[in-house]
């Protein structure tokens, strides 16, 4: 945390670097430095008002994206040809619909062998 010395007056500071190594560092009046926080505090230096220190807002909540069915996706499925894959995208245009509908076991409009595929690829 980022401390100022607003004493008046040099402070003296034992600095250890990131190296492990340890100094005595003096901090003029108006002199910025980088110390612990309870450090800073103890010896009476103010914390610096940052971007870091201020609130930070709440993010926003945003829905998951939804991934459009593909028509090559479909295909992979042994027994789909272009015609049926085509036919699932207009029925269920994003991936999270099929799975959704398959997960509450909705009846899918499609030949029962084309759903036991589907079921068994998204479920």
């Amino acid at each position: 945390m980022k401390f100022k010395n607003i004493t008046g007056k040099p402070v003296r500071v034992r600095y250890i670097k990131p190296n492990q190594e340890c100094l005595w560092k003096t901090i003029k009046p108006n002199e910025v430095i980088d110390l612990p926080e309870e450090y800073g505090f103890n010896l009476g230096l103010e914390p610096v008002k940052t971007e870091e220190n201020k609130p930070k807002p709440e993010p926003k909540e945003t829905k998951p994206k939804k991934h459009k069915l593909s028509l090559k996706e479909l295909m992979k499925i042994k027994g789909i040809g272009e015609k049926t894959a085509k036919d699932i995208i207009t029925a269920y245009p994003y991936k999270e619909d099929l799975v959704e509908a398959i997960k509450q076991n909705k009846e899918l409009p499609f030949r029962d062998d084309v759903v036991k595929k589907l079921i068994k690829r998204y479920s």
